[in-house]
């Protein structure tokens, strides 16, 4: 209630900035979208991949295909680390 009543006793300057700010936030937000959608839409097909067409039989199988992929990222992650530390 108290935030409300603060933005009323406001010049109307200060409102107007104050909505624009917002605005530009989410503007900020939408001028991302194309990237966000290009890097969801990969995992998006894989998950329906796998688990509509290549469903797989036991829990194991399930675990291979999501802890070998983690694996191999850690590992990557990992050398880059390595490799950054030996560059400085």
């Amino acid at each position: 209630m108290s935030d409300n009543s603060s933005f009323n006793d406001e010049v109307l300057k200060d409102k107007l900035e104050t909505l624009l700010d917002e605005d530009n936030e989410i503007k900020k937000w939408n001028e991302g979208l194309l990237i966000k959608s290009l890097i969801l839409l990969p995992i998006i097909i894989f998950i329906i991949g796998l688990f509509i067409f290549n469903r797989p039989e036991n829990l194991a199988d399930v675990l291979f295909v999501f802890i070998y992929p983690l694996i191999r990222i850690l590992i990557g992650l990992l050398l880059l680390f390595i490799l950054r530390n030996k560059l400085n």
